[in-house]
C-alpha cells in the first residue's frame, strides 16, 4: 500500500523519501530528525507514568483562558480562528492537556536536582553592571583615571570626553553582563570591589579601558527567569540522556 505524499507543490506530489532527500541535500535532516526523536522520547515518557494527569476542569479553564485572551469568546468567531488555524477544538484541547503534562514531567525529573545544579551553575549566572570609558592609549587612561580618582572629575563627563564606544552617549554605561564572561583579571576585580568603585585600566583589544562598578547582582533561585531557565536545561539534558540510548534506523529512500 502507497503511502500518503508529504506535500502536493502546485499539481505535483513530493513523497516522504523526497523530503526527506531535499532535507539532507540543506543539511537539516539531522536536526528535523533529533526533533522527531525528541517527541517520541518525551511522549512514550509520558505515556509510561501513571502519575502524570491533568484534571479535566484545568483544561477546560485554560480554554476559556486562551479564548478570552484572543477575544474568542464568540462561538462563531472562535469556529473562524480555529479553520484559520487548520486545527479543530479537540487537537487544540489535546495541545493544552500535552503542555501541562509536560510541565508536570519537567518538574518531576528537575525538582530534586535542581538546587544542586543551581550551585554549579551559579558562577556562571551572577551578572554586573558595569561603565566604561575606553581610549587608545594607556597614557590618556592613566590620566582620566587621575582625574576621576585624584581630581573627583565626574566619569560621565570623562566617559563622553575620551571614550570611543558608543555607549559614551549614554554615560559609559555598558549593562548587564555575567560575571563568567569577565575577562580573568577584570572578573577578579569586580568580584572584590563595591558598586561605585573604579576598575583599572585594563588593556582590552589594543584599547585601554577605565570601569565603574555599578551593580553587582547575584544569581538566586528565587528568581522565575533563572529557575526557568535551569529548569530547561536539566530537562534538556535528561532527553539527551535518553536519546543516547536510542537506536535510530533512518530510511530515507522510498
Amino acid at each position: 500500500m502507497e503511502s500518503k505524499p508529504l506535500l502536493t507543490i502546485g499539481e505535483e506530489q513530493l513523497s516522504w523519501g523526497q523530503g526527506l532527500r531535499y532535507l539532507q541535500a540543506s543539511g537539516k535532516l539531522q536536526s528535523f530528525v533529533t526533533e522527531i526523536v525528541r517527541q517520541y522520547v518525551i511522549e512514550k515518557e509520558l505515556q509510561s507514568r501513571e502519575d502524570i494527569n491533568v484534571n479535566p476542569a484545568v483544561i477546560q479553564q485554560a480554554m476559556i483562558d486562551f479564548r478570552l485572551q484572543r477575544k474568542l469568546e464568540d462561538q462563531q468567531k472562535f469556529q473562524e480562528w480555529l479553520q484559520q488555524n487548520k486545527v479543530n477544538y479537540n487537537a487544540l484541547e489535546s495541545q493544552m492537556a500535552n503542555s501541562f503534562k509536560l510541565k508536570q514531567l519537567r518538574d518531576s525529573i528537575t525538582s530534586e536536582k535542581i538546587e544542586e545544579y543551581f550551585n554549579e551553575r551559579k558562577a556562571g549566572l551572577d551578572y554586573v553592571i558595569l561603565s566604561r570609558i575606553v581610549v587608545q592609549d594607556k597614557e590618556l587612561a592613566d590620566a582620566v583615571h587621575r582625574k576621576i580618582v585624584e581630581e573627583g572629575g565626574r566619569f560621565e563627563d570623562l566617559a563622553k570626553e575620551h571614550s570611543v564606544t558608543n555607549d559614551k552617549s549614554f554615560n559609559g554605561i555598558m549593562g548587564a553582563v555575567t560575571v563568567a564572561s569577565l575577562p580573568e583579571d577584570l572578573r577578579n576585580a569586580v568580584n572584590s570591589a563595591n558598586p561605585g568603585d573604579i576598575l583599572g585600566p585594563f588593556e582590552t583589544n589594543k584599547f585601554w579601558t577605565i570601569f565603574r562598578l555599578e551593580q553587582l547582582q547575584g544569581a538566586s533561585l528565587d528568581n522565575p527567569e533563572i529557575r526557568k531557565k535551569l529548569d530547561g536545561e536539566l530537562f534538556e539534558r535528561w532527553v539527551a540522556e535518553k536519546l543516547q540510548n536510542q537506536k535510530i534506523t533512518l530510511h530515507v529512500n522510498d
